[in-house]
This record gives C-alpha cells, sequence and structure tokens, in this order.
C-alpha cells in the first residue's frame, strides 16, 4: 500500500513539474523577437551609424528546429539629435531577413 502511495505521489509531482514549464505564446516570442533585433542593431553599429537610428515596427516568422526564421520591418531615420550640415534627410521603411536563435541571444542577417 505503501508503494502505491509513493509511486502515485511521485508521479503527480513529475506531472506537475512537467506542467510548469511554460512554451511562450506567439504575443511574447513576437516581443522577444523585436527586442533581439533591435539590440543588435543597436549594438552592430558601425563607424558613421551612430547618425542613424534603427526602430524595428513588426515582425513575421516561422519557428523552426534551430531558430526563428524572421522577417522585420525597420524603420530608418537621421538621429535627431546630431545635426549634420549636407546630408540629406533619411526616413524611410525597409525590410530584414534575419535568423534568430531559440534563447533570442543570436542575430544573423540573411539579407
Amino acid at each position: 500500500m505503501q508503494k502505491n502511495f509513493l509511486f502515485a505521489s511521485i508521479f503527480f509531482a513529475l506531472l506537475l513539474a512537467c506542467n510548469t514549464i511554460k512554451n511562450p505564446s506567439p504575443a511574447e516570442v513576437q516581443q522577444h523577437l523585436i527586442t533581439a533585433m533591435q539590440d543588435y542593431l543597436q549594438k552592430t553599429q558601425q563607424r558613421d551609424s551612430d547618425k542613424v537610428l534603427f526602430i524595428v515596427n513588426s515582425v513575421a516568422y516561422y519557428e523552426d528546429a534551430k531558430y526563428y526564421i524572421c522577417d522585420f520591418k525597420v524603420h530608418m531615420q537621421n538621429n535627431p539629435n546630431i545635426l549634420i550640415p549636407n546630408i540629406p534627410k533619411i526616413d524611410t521603411v525597409g525590410t530584414m531577413h534575419c535568423r534568430v536563435s531559440k534563447d533570442f541571444q543570436t542575430v544573423t542577417r540573411v539579407y
């Protein structure tokens, strides 16, 4: 009788432990992907890119086995805090295709 009780209690404990592992919702995944891309664009700026601001507007993604395949809509414009004469105003929206790792730490640009 005690063996059955012990087995049942261990089974329920494992069942509860497995249920606490939460898969993120699609909205949470989108927010993590946008944050990862925004961090990538800010951290990998080249020598002149401090004159440009990048704002990630939206993402469309597909979840692959090892990473997320993403299309980001990115708004690029001149940095309003830096005034440089004889440089035209930049204000455009484009698409960037990237792969983002499942832990949202590594972003690899495809185009």
